[in-house]
């Protein structure tokens, strides 16, 4: 009689299986942060690929690099605490506290973490009643989709019971811009160029992964600690391929965009919302207001901005520019994300701080601002950072004080009599020498 063969455990092989699938999804995942070029046009990947943000430009790049950025990941590359359909409960590893905050498809509430880290315990945990159909599928796909952006609220998990989602993101302790608004009345043009970069930085950076947020506005704006930018929801969001138009009236009634309600639009309906916002930034109210939602739809397809009266006073012109192009109701040539972070008044305020500063001085008479091309600025402006970092140096010149000092002489108008009297040269106030001015 033959011995018996000792009959093989059926989990055995599934095990063995599963080990090695571990271990390419993790050579797959060393492997994609090395550099690759970018998907050439053509059909669109197959489904076990996709495609992660692109490394980010300018502030943004050196704010925050991370690897994988801009490449090929593979679905085993995404962290598996953000995935749906996970079993582990939120209660399990968060304890939910006060609420704060709420909208049309959930709340938002303080939640701590029960494990103690080096790092942050504090989050905000969004709930999505499961009611709302697809939007939180929707809105996790593209958090993931944009991941790593230092413009983007991050995703730390995903949890669901029998009837929501639970998304836990990072806590941003500095509020709304709508809130910092509300306490200010009216922003400065300083600080309003700067939230208008770092907006455009995100929305130019979502542009290029292919998604259009479609709610942009001060309540959806998330401001960190230090006070930089963070822009949250995602739930009204698409992706769209290139040339891609899209249907549906989506967003809050004062920010959306002409073409949406006709029915055939793009991307650059983020464009017209972030006028819009600007517009509330830097005068304290809405462009476009009435009575009832239908009112409201009727302005924004009708009524004309009048920059010329006196309520704009106090807006410089180069600000009036630049909301006149972002709403901009002729598409075509209404400006894109890159065309408003290249405007003259966001290069003004942000690309060279000194020149910021020392438009102080003039800042009781705002619409006699520098009217200074973009070409002029950058070329005027330091090439780095270190060029402006000697207190002493030629170049911390050129960032600002004298082509400040140039500028405002420009405005400044003198009578001929009153010319006559001051330099001639009996006066004794200058040497025939310094009559004139030498460049």
């Amino acid at each position: 009689m033959e011995p018996a063969v000792p009959r093989k455990r059926k989990s055995a092989a599934p095990a063995a299986r599963s080990l090695q699938d571990l271990a390419s999804r993790k050579r797959a995942c060393r492997g994609s942060e090395s550099p690759t070029p970018p998907h050439p046009p053509g059909p669109a990947p197959a489904a076990a690929v996709v495609m992660t943000a692109p490394a980010a430009s300018g502030a943004s790049a050196a704010a925050a690099a991370l690897p994988g950025r801009g490449l090929k990941r593979k679905v085993g590359c995404i962290d598996p605490a953000t995935r749906i359909g996970r079993r582990k409960r939120l209660d399990s590893e968060y304890d939910l506290g006060e609420e704060i905050g709420s909208g049309k498809f959930g709340s938002v509430r303080v939640c701590r973490a029960r494990a103690a880290g080096d790092g942050e315990r504090e989050f905000a945990c969004k709930a999505l009643p499961k009611t709302g159909g697809d939007t939180a599928h929707r809105e996790v796909e593209i958090m993931q989709h944009l991941s790593g952006h230092p413009g983007v609220v991050t995703l730390r998990a995903v949890f669901e019971d029998a009837d929501a989602f639970y998304l836990v993101m990072e806590l941003c302790r500095g509020g709304r811009l709508l809130d910092e608004v509300a306490r200010e009345g009216r922003l400065s043009e300083h600080r309003a160029a700067t939230v208008v970069r770092e907006l455009m930085d995100v929305l130019k950076y979502c542009h290029e992964m292919g998604v259009v947020h479609r709610d942009v506005k001060p309540e959806n704006v998330l401001l960190t600690k230090d006070g930089r930018l963070k822009l949250a929801d995602f739930g009204l969001a698409v992706r769209v391929a290139d040339g891609q138009q899209l249907s549906g009236v989506a967003g809050s009634p004062a920010y959306v965009a002409p073409e949406v309600l006709l029915g055939n639009y793009s991307q650059k309906v983020d464009i017209w919302a972030a006028g819009v916002l600007l517009h509330v930034l830097l005068m304290g109210t809405l462009p476009f207001q009435g009575n009832s939602v239908e009112a409201i739809f009727d302005a924004i397809k009708t009524s004309e901005l009048d920059f010329c009266s006196s309520q704009w006073a106090s807006v410089s012109l180069l600000a009036r520019d630049l909301i006149s192009r972002m709403l901009d109701r002729d598409v075509s040539s209404r400006f894109d994300a890159e065309n408003v972070l290249r405007h003259p008044w966001v290069l003004f305020y942000t690309e060279c701080p000194l020149k910021a500063e020392f438009s102080n001085l003039w800042s009781t008479n705002k619409t006699a601002a520098p009217m200074i091309h973009s070409n002029r600025v950058r070329s005027a402006c330091c090439e780095s950072d270190s060029e402006c970092s000697s207190d002493d140096s030629e170049e911390q010149d050129e960032c600002g004080i004298v082509d400040a000092l140039t500028t405002a002489i420009t405005q400044v108008r003198i009578s001929e009599p009153k010319r006559s009297r001051l330099f001639s040269p009996g006066n004794g106030l200058f040497s025939p020498s310094r009559n004139a001015l030498r460049t």
